[in-house]
């Protein structure tokens, strides 16, 4: 059932986990940058993406008809720029300085020539997540519940690319691999991109249901609503039971008749104040622990970002609803996370092949390693943070991540238990983001009322993945190179402590 969103979502993290996370060892290894100079460029593409993102949003929702086109143009763009990488790598391959065209290919040429490819492909294909986002929303039509089942499809291809390429740099010693790995991800994509019949007709990719798996649904949650809970008897979670694989067939007869299958969305949900996160969030209270709807509640980042555009007056908080220290502290803690979490994430594969001399094989695992903890803590952050409540939540993932950094500190080079020690860490990494983000995207609802939560979402994201990853690639190489990767790992672990102290002291009530 829906099968192109799934194509979709595999090809745009399969070609975003090719080069990217392997590209500071690429920077290093083959041309020649200092870990500074690695920083800056890394710095690029969170800065440029928060800009590219809303802009490309707003060009394909002006001509819809050209939805697929315009993602397979912008990824060819932004492909061809990754490419150029590779062919700079091999123009300074040689022993002397190379001159071409009465060019010399200097450091700080090639420095130069590296930042305008890296912000091409910032601005043209780092984008199309948020444009699949958006193509699969329109795909899927009234069933938008479904939204969760076609992304996780995404963060199973990143862990598996991830490995992959890892297993391929170490099998053939290439560093060329990475980016011929992402060139088959991209022609993949732009394929898919080209053959998706990108419309609000949701029935267009749908695979009808049998009658007797419409019962079993059916049964099923017939049997939790019996069995289980007494506020299915009304309210908010009622509506979300009948909303969520619902008998109604409302929509059905009047859009598909003939057609019998479950609606998962209101058709009216796109105008009323509930939000597919909303609704997905409610819909957990009704069927339980389910992966899919636990990613559908949970903002991703450019969802977060594109949350900017096309909004009115009365959808946007005014100043007044920042001025709470409560709300501030909050929004500096996720500033500074986004920040420490950049600084450990940009340098780690550089820090683990060159300090730790870790094999590309085992540095491959911590993609499914991360995945999987990240996913759980998606699936279960619901329920945790019933149980804990949000502080505590916040601050576990606070302290996950101090320990990642202090441990990294005193692991030695050359080692089996080091190699072991370092895929482990990577679990912690699942932990810390994957907590604080979905705690951190309910409780931002919870600072706002429902009409003014996608731009404050926005907010939220233009923080944490935008200023905060920047600052933190820029200061994670500056620190790389001047102090050391330990005393970078330190510096991390102090800003962290401080970070959960803000945020703690922002939870004090305050008469």
């Amino acid at each position: 059932m829906y099968l192109i969103c799934k194509l979709l979502y595999i090809s745009i993290f399969a070609l975003l986990s090719a080069a990217p996370p392997y590209l500071p060892l690429y920077y290093h290894d083959i041309l020649g940058f200092s870990s500074n100079q690695i920083g800056v460029v890394l710095a690029i593409a969170p800065f440029i993406q928060s800009i590219a993102c809303p802009l490309w949003s707003y060009v394909v929702d002006k001509r819809p008809q050209s939805h697929g086109l315009i993602m397979a143009i912008t990824s060819l763009l932004g492909g061809i720029a990754v490419m150029c990488i590779m062919g700079l790598g091999h123009l300074i391959s040689t022993e002397t300085t190379p001159i071409y065209f009465g060019w010399e290919l200097s450091n700080t040429v090639v420095i130069t020539l590296t930042s305008i490819l890296a912000l091409t492909f910032a601005f043209f294909t780092l984008p199309n997540m948020a444009l699949v986002d958006s193509a699969v929303m329109k795909i899927l039509g009234p069933n938008k519940l479904l939204y969760g089942e076609q992304r996780l499809w995404g963060s199973v291809s990143a862990g598996l690319t991830i490995l992959i390429v890892g297993q391929l740099l170490s099998f053939t010693g290439n560093l060329d691999v990475l980016f011929w790995v992402f060139a088959c991800a991209t022609v993949l994509f732009i394929v898919f991109a080209f053959i998706a019949n990108i419309t609000d007709d949701s029935t267009q990719y749908y695979t009808p249901i049998t009658d007797a798996e419409e019962e079993h649904r059916y049964a099923s949650l017939a049997n939790i609503a019996t069995n289980g809970s007494e506020k299915l008897l009304g309210g908010p979670s009622q509506r979300a039971f009948n909303t969520y694989n619902s008998l109604s067939g409302e929509y059905n007869s009047k859009n598909m008749p003939g057609q019998s299958h479950v609606s998962l969305f209101k058709p009216d949900s796109v105008t009323s104040a509930y939000t597919i996160r909303e609704e997905a969030d409610e819909t957990l209270d009704v069927v339980g622990i389910n992966l899919g709807l636990a990613i559908s509640r949970i903002a991703s980042m450019d969802q977060s970002i594109i949350s900017f555009i096309d909004r009115n007056s009365e959808e946007i908080p005014s100043m007044d609803d920042f001025k709470s220290f409560r709300v501030l502290s909050f929004l500096l803690t996720t500033l500074l996370f986004g920040f420490v979490l950049s600084i450990i994430v940009n340098f780690l594969f550089l820090f683990l092949s060159q300090d730790l001399h870790m094999p590309t094989s085992w540095i491959g695992w911590t993609g499914p390693t991360t995945g999987v903890t990240e996913l759980l803590c998606f699936c279960f952050s619901k329920q945790l943070t019933e149980k804990f409540g949000v502080t505590k939540m916040i601050v576990i993932a606070h302290i996950a991540t101090i320990i990642r950094c202090l441990v990294y500190t005193v692991l030695v080079p050359d080692s089996f238990i080091t190699n072991v020690s370092a895929l482990l860490l990577q679990t912690l990494h699942g932990i810390g983001f994957g907590i604080f983000w979905a705690t951190a995207v309910s409780e931002m609802d919870s600072f706002f009322p429902p009409e003014q939560r996608s731009v404050a979402q926005g907010v939220l994201g233009a923080l944490h993945f935008g200023l905060g990853t920047g600052l933190g690639a820029l200061t994670g190489g500056y620190l790389y190179e001047y102090m050391g990767p330990i005393w970078m790992f330190r510096i991390a672990a102090i800003v962290a402590t401080i970070n959960m102290t803000i945020f703690t002291l922002g939870r004090i009530e305050r008469k």
